[in-house]
């Protein structure tokens, strides 16, 4: 959940497996490791989360997000499902993101400039 809504659904193993939503992935770069140095540095989710009294038109993650694309900041995604599963992504770059295992080393802000 995101801003009070589900932005994605599926089992366990195919959330950790295959996030499909920049936040979920986001989540998961957040949380350390095992199978990693204990020094290993954590990647936070850039920006604040929105103000739940006044939300932004389109994907209320759109600001914070490394993937966001013009139809983000414009039109809700609805939840779409991944393949043939369960699985289900509310995120118009969700093909993207599958793509996707290391963590952003640029950013790309809503707007069109870059931010690290």
């Amino acid at each position: 959940m995101y801003a009070g809504k589900i932005i994605e659904r599926g089992t366990a193993r195919e959330i950790y497996a295959n996030p499909r939503h920049p936040y979920t992935l986001g989540l998961l770069r957040s949380v350390p490791r095992l199978d990693e140095p204990r020094r290993a540095r954590l990647d936070p989710i850039e920006g604040q989360p929105p103000d739940l009294s006044r939300l932004p038109g389109g994907c209320a993650f759109a600001p914070r997000c490394a993937f966001c694309v013009e139809r983000c900041v414009v039109e809700t995604p609805p939840l779409r499902p991944i393949g043939a599963s369960s699985h289900v992504s509310a995120c118009w770059e969700a093909e993207r993101v599958r793509a996707v295992r290391e963590p952003a080393r640029e950013r790309t802000s809503p707007q069109g400039g870059s931010r690290t």
